[in-house]
C-alpha cells in the first residue's frame, strides 16, 4: 500500500470539482513514479494519462486500488481489484457503518470478499495514504508538506488535512500520512506495525477516536516505542 508501482482510480474525473479528480491531479502533479489507471467510462484521458473504461480492458495487474465510486459500485470495484492482482485496496467512499446498519453490513461484506482473497483494506470513508518519499499522494488533500520523517496515522480526514496544511505553511516535513476512516480491515495496530519496521519513519504521530483491541493496541505501541518516539491523541477521554 505505501510502495506501490501500478495504481488504478475508480472513479477518476474530469471535472476539476470532484474527488476523483483531485486524486489524478494529486498523483500526476506529484509526479508518481509509478503507473497510473484512471477508471472511467466516458473519458479518453484524464490529466493526461489514458483512460480505461474497466480494468478488465486495461488487462494488466495492478498493486493499490483507490476506489472513489458511488456507494453502490464499491463492491464491484472491490471484484475488480481483486482479479486485477491488487495486493491492497483503498475504499474512500462514505456511505457504510457511519450511516446506517445496512451501511455496516455491506462494509463487513466488502471486508470479507477482501479477507477470502488475501488482499488488505482502508477505509471506507477515509482520505487515503501520502507517501512523501515515493512521491505518491493517493489522497485528495489540497497541499502536501517536504519529504520528512515523521509520520501521522488517523482516523480523521478532515484532521489530516488540517495537519497536511499546516505542516506546508510550517516547511515541516512529513513521511506518509494515512486516513483509515472506519478501518473496517487494516486499523491502528496495523499501521503502528507497518511504521515501526519503515525506515524513513522516525517517529509517529496518531489520532484516534476508538480502539478496537486495547490490549493489543498497548503492548504493539510499547514495542513500537521501544524502536521511535510514538504519539498518540486519544479522543473522547477527559
Amino acid at each position: 500500500m505505501l510502495y506501490p508501482q501500478t495504481v488504478a482510480v475508480f472513479g477518476a474525473s474530469t471535472n476539476p470539482e470532484k474527488v476523483g479528480y483531485a486524486f489524478m491531479h494529486n498523483l500526476t502533479k506529484g509526479g508518481f513514479p509509478g503507473k497510473i489507471v484512471p477508471i472511467n467510462l466516458t473519458a479518453d484521458e484524464i490529466c493526461g494519462i489514458k483512460c480505461y473504461k474497466s480494468l478488465e480492458e486495461y488487462g494488466g495487474q495492478i498493486d493499490l486500488s483507490i476506489i472513489v465510486v458511488a456507494n453502490k459500485y464499491v463492491k464491484s470495484a472491490v471484484e475488480s481489484s481483486i482479479k486485477a492482482g491488487a495486493k491492497a485496496i483503498v475504499v474512500i467512499t462514505a456511505g457504510f457503518k457511519e450511516v446506517s446498519e445496512e451501511g455496516a453490513k455491506a462494509e463487513q461484506e466488502l471486508v470479507a470478499l477482501c479477507r477470502q482473497h488475501g488482499v488488505r483494506m482502508m477505509g471506507p470513508n477515509c482520505l487515503g495514504v501520502l507517501n512523501t518519499h515515493h512521491r505518491m499522494n493517493a489522497t485528495f488533500a489540497p497541499t502536501v508538506p517536504p519529504p520528512g520523517h515523521i509520520s501521522v496515522i488517523s482516523q480523521s480526514g478532515a484532521l489530516c488535512v488540517a495537519i497536511l496544511d499546516w505542516a506546508a505553511s510550517q516547511k515541516l516535513g512529513l513521511g506518509k500520512v494515512i486516513s483509515f476512516g472506519n478501518k473496517a480491515d487494516l486499523d491502528e495496530i496495523d499501521f503502528l506495525q507497518a511504521l515501526a519496521e519503515d525506515k524513513e519513519t522516525k517517529v509517529i504521530a496518531g489520532y484516534l477516536e476508538s480502539i478496537k483491541n486495547g490490549k493489543q493496541f498497548l503492548r504493539v505501541a510499547e514495542e513500537t516505542a521501544n524502536i521511535k518516539p510514538v504519539v498518540i491523541l486519544k479522543v473522547g477521554i477527559t
